[in-house]
C-alpha cells in the first residue's frame, strides 16, 4: 500500500528535478545558438553589417585575450565599485524613505509624488548634471547610482509596507502589540518579497547609471573605455565592453536573486519557480 504513494512522489521528483535542468539547459542552448548565428555571419547578412560595426564573437574573444584585457579589468572594477556604492546607498535611503512615508502621513502627501516623478527621470540627463556638479571622479558616478535606485525602492518598499492583510493586524491589535511590534512582527516580513523586488531592479539600474556616467564624463571605468573605443572605431573592443556589462548584470542580479532565495523561502513566488 506504502509504494504507490513512494513512487508517485520519486515521479515528481524526478519530474521537478527535470524542469530544474531544463531551465539550465534552455537558456544555454539559446545562447549557444545565437552565438553560433552571430559567428556564421547571419546577422551580418541579414543587416547588411559589416565586420568593423558589428564585432564577431571570435573577435570579442581575441580582445579578452589581448593586451586590452588589462585595461579592461581595471575599468570593470571601477565601474563595479561605483555600482555597489550607490546601489548601497541608493536603496538604503530609499527603504528609509518608505519607512517615513508609511509612517507618517505628511511625508506621504509632500514625497510620494515628488518620488514618483524621480522614477521616470531620464538618465540621459541625470549624468552629465552629476558629473558637472561632483566632477569627474568615482564621487559623480556614485551619485547617479545612487538616485536612480532610491526612488524605485522607496516607492516599491513604501507598498510592500502597507500590504498586510487586515485580520493579521487585527489580531496583532488584539494582543495589544506596539508600535514597534506591529512593525517587527508584521509589516517587514510583508514588505520583504516587494524590497527584493526593488533591489533586483536596482542591482541593474545602479550599473548603467554609472556606465552611463562614465560614458559621458570620466577618467576611467567600463563606459569610459566604451567611449573610446566607440571614438576611435575599435568595435572589437565596443562589443567587449557591451558583453562585460551585460556579463556583470548577470551575475549581480543573480546574487541578489540568491540573496532573496535566502531571506524569504516563504514566498510564494518563489516556490512557484522551483515547482
Amino acid at each position: 500500500m506504502s509504494s504507490v504513494p513512494a513512487d508517485a512522489g520519486g515521479r515528481r521528483a524526478r519530474a521537478a528535478g527535470a524542469r530544474r535542468l531544463w531551465r539550465i539547459v534552455l537558456p544555454v542552448l539559446t545562447f549557444a545558438a545565437v552565438v553560433g548565428v552571430w559567428q556564421a555571419g547571419l546577422i551580418h547578412r541579414a543587416f547588411g553589417l559589416e565586420p568593423y560595426t558589428l564585432a564577431y564573437p571570435s573577435d570579442i574573444v581575441a580582445t579578452l585575450r589581448s593586451s586590452s584585457l588589462a585595461t579592461l579589468a581595471d575599468g570593470t572594477k571601477v565601474t563595479v565599485t561605483a555600482a555597489l556604492a550607490g546601489f548601497a546607498i541608493g536603496s538604503a535611503t530609499g527603504f528609509l524613505l518608505a519607512v517615513l512615508l508609511a509612517e507618517y502621513d505628511v511625508f506621504r502627501r509632500t514625497l510620494l509624488p515628488m518620488l514618483s516623478g524621480l522614477v521616470s527621470m531620464p538618465i540621459i540627463a541625470l549624468a552629465p548634471l552629476m558629473v558637472l556638479y561632483f566632477g569627474l571622479g568615482i564621487s559623480s558616478k556614485i551619485a547617479v547610482a545612487a538616485i536612480m535606485t532610491a526612488a524605485p525602492m522607496a516607492v516599491t518598499a513604501y507598498k510592500g509596507l502597507n500590504a498586510y492583510d487586515s485580520d493579521s493586524a487585527d489580531l496583532l491589535r488584539s494582543y495589544a502589540a506596539g508600535r514597534r511590534r506591529f512593525w517587527r512582527s508584521l509589516r517587514l516580513p510583508v514588505s520583504l518579497p516587494y524590497v527584493f523586488t526593488a533591489l533586483k531592479l536596482n542591482v541593474n539600474l545602479s550599473l548603467i547609471g554609472v556606465i552611463i556616467a562614465e560614458f559621458f564624463g570620466g577618467r576611467h571605468g567600463l563606459g569610459r573605455e566604451m567611449k573610446y573605443a566607440i571614438e576611435t572605431f575599435d568595435m572589437p573592443v565596443a562589443w567587449t565592453t557591451i558583453v562585460i556589462a551585460a556579463v556583470l548584470g548577470i551575475v549581480m542580479y543573480q546574487v541578489v536573486n540568491g540573496i532573496e532565495r535566502l531571506v524569504v523561502p516563504w514566498d510564494p513566488s518563489l516556490r512557484a519557480g522551483t515547482e
